[in-house]
């Protein structure tokens, strides 16, 4: 054999060595769900010859739970029998659990034929999504059934919910007619439960409820376009003789898990108890943006223990506005919302300070518009309020308001929401007898 040869033979013996590895390291990890390299020494390796055992699963592998809530801890029970003719050695890997899967007692040599054990798994809800699931892998040396994943599923609901959200935009609130919201609170795990109080943040914010019947507690959860996607996806998986490539025969492990993942699909956990809420917001807001809260005193506990305290009060936030009698206007460079009423002033250096002017627009009356109180946050801003005396108009008057930073050379950053500065002005105007916004700006 002349060295090419030999060199051609040693090559080919390499790469197929080292394909073989390769081929075998990807066949063991195809099992895990991390796709890592997996010890072959902690895997069961079925017998060369029989007799074997034969793993069976009493019942069924996939479990639905039910309705659980976060941060509750679960655990189930599968039954598992060596139905073979030969003892079953298994083993449960800490890589195969999204859970804690305990196995039950085993003999030495595993479990004996015509032996029943347990399959626990046990699990915290964790994740607040409205679908939970969890499960562990059982490897075997039964060489039908080398893997067997055990699952559990359910949904998990909520003590205390409100439809359609605990952030409510009124948009503007009507000058002369009470503005109205209807909402739902309810609970998807407690069986009954009582509002003992409202406690609004303002005294024009009154709150009635009622008791929901069963009919409106299926309404309340109730999701046309998520029950139209769980029957086209079980219209989608179900066996047909078109669809070959469906879940397996009924009582199968994939029939049962295709099932129960129909089942739960774009699922929440259905209402138990609940209560209309109409909360009328009467005439009188202040002017510019409106930000109420009403917080809902329940007796729901905290959790399922007797002796739990009760939950702490259910907050709802409201925003809005309201022109009234009042419009201000931005003016060139200034950054005005009317939207929020919220006036941003941007960027500039401490040292400088600076000053953004409004125009305001107000309905006339018999005396002159006064300013009989200001207060401004943070305390150290100024502002100037004047009359345009030369604009005439029939039925409204002219005013501007100067809000300046001083140029102190402190810097200060005045964000959104909690953050934002303020400027609230009390005046003599019988319709208009507040007159507020907030304030956002950097200096540097």
């Amino acid at each position: 054999m002349n060295i090419r040869a030999v060199a051609i033979v040693v090559f080919l013996l390499l790469t197929s060595g080292g394909l073989a590895v390769h081929f075998r390291q990807q066949a063991v990890s195809e099992h895990d769900p991390d796709h890592k390299p997996v010890d072959v020494s902690e895997i069961p390796v079925p017998p060369k010859s029989g007799p074997y055992g034969k793993f069976v699963v009493v019942g069924e592998p996939v479990h639905n739970f039910g309705v659980m809530e976060h941060m509750q801890e679960g655990q189930h029970e599968f039954k598992i029998r060596n139905d073979g003719q030969a003892p079953i050695k298994m083993v449960a890997l800490k890589r195969d659990q999204t859970c804690q899967c305990t196995l039950g007692s085993l003999g030495q040599d595993g479990l004996k034929p015509g032996e029943e054990t347990i399959v626990k798994l046990s699990w915290t809800i964790k994740n607040p999504a409205a679908v939970f699931e969890h499960s562990a892998k059982i490897r075997t040396d039964d060489p039908e059934n080398l893997v067997t994943t055990f699952r559990v599923r359910g949904l998990v609901g909520k003590r205390l919910m409100i439809k359609p959200s605990q952030e409510v935009n009124l948009g503007a609130l009507s000058e002369k007619q009470p503005t109205e919201r209807t909402m739902h609170l309810f609970s998807q795990i407690v069986d009954a439960f009582e509002i003992t109080k409202f406690e609004p943040s303002n005294p024009l914010i009154v709150v009635t409820s009622t008791p929901l019947n069963a009919e409106q507690l299926k309404l309340v959860t109730y999701d046309p376009a998520a029950e139209e996607s769980r029957a086209m996806m079980a219209k989608m998986t179900a066996k047909t003789p078109t669809n070959p490539a469906a879940p397996g025969p009924p009582g199968s492990t994939e029939a049962a898990h295709e099932h129960l993942v129909d089942d739960l699909a774009g699922k929440t956990p259905d209402a138990k108890c609940g209560y209309e809420l109409k909360v009328t917001f009467q005439p009188g807001f202040s002017i510019g943006k409106v930000r109420e809260v009403l917080h809902i005193h329940t007796n729901v506990p905290t959790s399922p223990q007797a002796d739990a305290p009760v939950a702490p009060p259910f907050s709802v936030t409201f925003t809005g506005t309201r022109s009234g009698p009042v419009q201000i206007l931005g003016t060139p460079g200034i950054s005005w919302s009317p939207e929020d009423s919220i006036l941003r002033m941007g960027r500039f250096p401490a040292k400088e300070g600076k000053k953004a002017k409004l125009v305001v627009f107000v309905k006339k009356m018999e005396q002159e518009l006064e300013i009989t109180e200001a207060k401004l946050d943070p305390p150290k801003l100024k502002y100037e309020f004047r009359k345009d005396e030369k604009f005439n108009a029939p039925g409204r008057n002219k005013y501007e308001i100067i809000v300046e930073v001083p140029a102190d050379g402190v810097p200060l950053s005045l964000g959104g929401g909690e953050r934002a500065g303020s400027v609230v002005l009390q005046t003599n105007h019988p319709e208009a007898k507040t007159i507020k916004f907030d304030l956002e700006f950097t200096s540097f």
